[in-house]
Protein backbone atom coordinates (compact mmCIF):
# COMPACT_ATOMS: atom_id res chain seq x y z
CA UNK A 1 0.00 0.00 0.00
CA UNK A 2 1.37 3.64 -0.66
CA UNK A 3 1.94 5.94 1.98
CA UNK A 4 -1.43 7.50 3.61
CA UNK A 5 0.58 10.75 5.28
CA UNK A 6 -0.85 11.59 8.78
CA UNK A 7 -1.03 15.29 9.57
CA UNK A 8 -3.41 15.93 12.43
CA UNK A 9 -6.83 15.15 13.50
CA UNK A 10 -8.53 11.69 14.86
CA UNK A 11 -5.71 9.29 15.14
CA UNK A 12 -8.00 6.50 16.00
CA UNK A 13 -10.15 6.94 13.30
CA UNK A 14 -7.30 7.14 10.69
CA UNK A 15 -5.85 3.84 12.33
CA UNK A 16 -9.31 2.26 12.09
CA UNK A 17 -10.33 3.50 8.57
CA UNK A 18 -6.50 2.08 7.44
CA UNK A 19 -6.85 -1.10 9.39
CA UNK A 20 -10.11 -1.80 7.37
CA UNK A 21 -8.11 -0.67 4.06
CA UNK A 22 -4.87 -3.44 4.81
CA UNK A 23 -7.43 -6.07 5.68
CA UNK A 24 -9.33 -5.82 2.36
CA UNK A 25 -6.00 -5.84 0.48
CA UNK A 26 -3.46 -7.68 2.15
CA UNK A 27 -5.55 -9.91 5.16
CA UNK A 28 -5.85 -9.29 8.86
CA UNK A 29 -3.31 -11.33 9.25
CA UNK A 30 -0.86 -8.81 7.66
CA UNK A 31 -2.24 -5.84 10.13
CA UNK A 32 -0.39 -4.45 12.87
CA UNK A 33 0.17 -1.53 14.32
CA UNK A 34 3.70 -0.54 13.50
CA UNK A 35 2.70 -1.20 9.87
CA UNK A 36 -0.34 1.11 10.51
CA UNK A 37 2.58 3.75 12.18
CA UNK A 38 4.66 4.21 9.34
CA UNK A 39 1.67 4.35 6.62
CA UNK A 40 0.43 7.55 8.27
CA UNK A 41 3.84 8.53 9.38
CA UNK A 42 3.67 8.40 12.62
CA UNK A 43 6.07 7.24 15.65
CA UNK A 44 5.45 3.32 16.22
CA UNK A 45 4.34 4.30 19.44
CA UNK A 46 1.95 6.70 18.43
CA UNK A 47 -1.03 4.07 17.66
CA UNK A 48 -0.59 2.66 21.09
CA UNK A 49 -2.31 5.51 23.12
CA UNK A 50 -5.42 3.83 21.31
CA UNK A 51 -4.67 0.66 21.31
CA UNK A 52 -2.57 -1.14 23.01
CA UNK A 53 -2.24 -4.06 20.55
CA UNK A 54 -3.42 -5.67 17.66
CA UNK A 55 -6.67 -7.37 19.21
CA UNK A 56 -7.71 -3.90 20.55
CA UNK A 57 -7.59 -2.45 17.16
CA UNK A 58 -9.21 -5.39 15.93
CA UNK A 59 -12.25 -4.69 18.54
CA UNK A 60 -13.17 -1.32 17.75
CA UNK A 61 -12.98 -2.49 14.26
CA UNK A 62 -15.36 -4.78 14.56
CA UNK A 63 -17.82 -2.20 16.98
CA UNK A 64 -17.98 -0.51 13.93
CA UNK A 65 -18.53 -3.38 12.23
CA UNK A 66 -21.46 -4.25 13.91
CA UNK A 67 -22.96 -0.86 14.05
CA UNK A 68 -23.12 -1.01 10.59
CA UNK A 69 -24.73 -4.37 9.75
CA UNK A 70 -27.40 -3.37 12.50
CA UNK A 71 -28.16 0.44 11.00
CA UNK A 72 -28.32 -1.84 7.65
CA UNK A 73 -30.74 -4.54 8.49
CA UNK A 74 -33.35 -1.97 10.11
CA UNK A 75 -32.98 0.79 7.24
CA UNK A 76 -33.52 -2.18 4.76
CA UNK A 77 -36.69 -3.46 7.20
CA UNK A 78 -37.86 0.06 7.97
CA UNK A 79 -38.34 0.26 4.23
CA UNK A 80 -41.09 -2.14 3.42
CA UNK A 81 -43.12 -1.65 6.52
CA UNK A 82 -44.65 -3.54 9.53
CA UNK A 83 -45.15 -6.71 7.71
CA UNK A 84 -43.01 -9.16 10.20
CA UNK A 85 -42.35 -11.02 7.28
CA UNK A 86 -41.04 -8.79 4.92
CA UNK A 87 -38.92 -7.44 7.60
CA UNK A 88 -37.09 -10.78 8.24
CA UNK A 89 -36.57 -10.69 4.58
CA UNK A 90 -35.32 -7.50 3.99
CA UNK A 91 -33.12 -7.78 7.01
CA UNK A 92 -31.04 -10.80 5.64
CA UNK A 93 -31.06 -9.11 1.94
CA UNK A 94 -29.44 -6.11 3.89
CA UNK A 95 -27.43 -7.93 5.81
CA UNK A 96 -25.91 -9.95 3.23
CA UNK A 97 -25.30 -6.74 0.56
CA UNK A 98 -23.92 -4.70 3.62
CA UNK A 99 -21.27 -7.83 4.20
CA UNK A 100 -20.90 -7.51 0.58
CA UNK A 101 -20.09 -4.20 0.39
CA UNK A 102 -17.76 -4.29 3.22
CA UNK A 103 -15.54 -7.31 2.88
CA UNK A 104 -12.88 -5.59 5.47
CA UNK A 105 -15.85 -4.79 8.35
CA UNK A 106 -17.18 -7.86 7.94
CA UNK A 107 -14.22 -10.11 7.90
CA UNK A 108 -13.30 -8.27 11.25
CA UNK A 109 -16.35 -9.10 13.01
CA UNK A 110 -15.59 -12.50 12.20
CA UNK A 111 -12.04 -12.79 13.09
CA UNK A 112 -11.41 -15.12 15.85
CA UNK A 113 -9.14 -12.23 18.00
CA UNK A 114 -12.10 -10.20 18.38
CA UNK A 115 -13.43 -12.78 21.35
CA UNK A 116 -10.19 -12.31 23.21
CA UNK A 117 -10.44 -8.81 23.58
CA UNK A 118 -13.64 -7.64 22.81
CA UNK A 119 -14.35 -4.69 25.18
CA UNK A 120 -17.77 -3.19 26.84
CA UNK A 121 -18.38 -1.31 23.49
CA UNK A 122 -18.13 -4.25 21.18
CA UNK A 123 -20.37 -6.62 23.56
CA UNK A 124 -23.39 -4.26 23.33
CA UNK A 125 -23.23 -3.81 19.94
CA UNK A 126 -23.18 -7.32 19.18
CA UNK A 127 -26.09 -7.89 21.60
CA UNK A 128 -27.93 -4.42 19.97
CA UNK A 129 -27.66 -6.50 17.16
CA UNK A 130 -28.18 -9.82 17.67
CA UNK A 131 -31.39 -8.69 20.11
CA UNK A 132 -32.89 -6.95 16.60
CA UNK A 133 -32.35 -9.97 14.49
CA UNK A 134 -33.87 -12.24 17.38
CA UNK A 135 -37.35 -9.91 17.89
CA UNK A 136 -37.90 -10.10 14.38
CA UNK A 137 -37.49 -13.83 14.06
CA UNK A 138 -40.05 -14.03 17.02
CA UNK A 139 -42.45 -11.41 15.36
CA UNK A 140 -41.78 -13.56 12.54
CA UNK A 141 -42.89 -16.43 14.21
CA UNK A 142 -46.15 -15.03 15.87
CA UNK A 143 -47.38 -14.31 12.04
CA UNK A 144 -47.04 -17.88 11.44
CA UNK A 145 -43.35 -18.80 10.38
CA UNK A 146 -42.38 -22.03 11.49
CA UNK A 147 -45.02 -22.62 14.53
CA UNK A 148 -43.59 -24.41 17.23
CA UNK A 149 -40.14 -24.48 16.53
CA UNK A 150 -37.85 -23.11 19.14
CA UNK A 151 -37.09 -19.85 18.98
CA UNK A 152 -33.48 -20.22 19.49
CA UNK A 153 -33.20 -22.97 16.50
CA UNK A 154 -35.09 -20.43 14.45
CA UNK A 155 -32.89 -17.54 15.47
CA UNK A 156 -29.64 -19.45 14.18
CA UNK A 157 -31.18 -21.11 10.79
CA UNK A 158 -32.21 -17.33 9.98
CA UNK A 159 -28.50 -16.07 10.34
CA UNK A 160 -26.90 -19.03 9.31
CA UNK A 161 -27.75 -18.28 5.41
CA UNK A 162 -26.85 -14.24 5.14
CA UNK A 163 -23.67 -14.98 7.22
CA UNK A 164 -22.39 -18.54 4.83
CA UNK A 165 -23.77 -17.12 1.80
CA UNK A 166 -21.14 -13.52 2.69
CA UNK A 167 -18.70 -16.41 3.43
CA UNK A 168 -19.22 -18.59 0.12
CA UNK A 169 -20.12 -16.16 -2.47
CA UNK A 170 -16.43 -15.10 -3.18
CA UNK A 171 -15.23 -18.52 -2.51
CA UNK A 172 -13.19 -19.49 -5.85
CA UNK A 173 -15.21 -22.84 -6.26
CA UNK A 174 -18.99 -21.64 -4.73
CA UNK A 175 -19.03 -18.72 -6.15
CA UNK A 176 -19.08 -20.19 -9.85
CA UNK A 177 -22.22 -22.33 -8.87
CA UNK A 178 -23.89 -18.45 -8.97
CA UNK A 179 -22.35 -16.54 -11.20
CA UNK A 180 -25.64 -16.64 -14.13
CA UNK A 181 -27.02 -14.39 -11.01
CA UNK A 182 -27.04 -11.12 -10.60
CA UNK A 183 -26.06 -9.98 -6.85
CA UNK A 184 -29.81 -8.83 -6.55
CA UNK A 185 -30.92 -11.88 -7.82
CA UNK A 186 -28.63 -14.20 -5.45
CA UNK A 187 -29.35 -12.09 -2.71
CA UNK A 188 -33.26 -11.96 -3.32
CA UNK A 189 -33.62 -15.86 -4.00
CA UNK A 190 -31.49 -17.35 -1.17
CA UNK A 191 -33.10 -15.01 1.65
CA UNK A 192 -36.72 -16.53 -0.64
CA UNK A 193 -35.81 -19.94 0.67
CA UNK A 194 -35.11 -18.38 4.26
CA UNK A 195 -38.41 -16.13 4.72
CA UNK A 196 -40.76 -16.56 1.73
CA UNK A 197 -42.23 -13.26 0.82
CA UNK A 198 -43.78 -14.33 -2.54
CA UNK A 199 -46.90 -12.45 -3.30
CA UNK A 200 -46.89 -10.44 0.04
CA UNK A 201 -46.78 -6.71 -0.23
CA UNK A 202 -46.00 -3.86 2.19
CA UNK A 203 -48.79 -2.88 3.14
CA UNK A 204 -50.21 1.02 2.06
CA UNK A 205 -50.11 3.88 4.42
Amino acid sequence: MGSKQYHHGDLRRALIELAAQVIASDGIEALTLRGLARELGVSHAAPNRHFRNKSELLAALATEGYEQAHRATMAAADAVGQDPMLRLNAMGRGYLHWALDNRPLFNAINHSDIKRSADEDLLRSMRNFQLAAREASIAAQAAGRHPGVDERLLALFNNSVPFGAAQLIDHPVFAAEVDHLSREELVSQLMELVVPIAGRAPARS
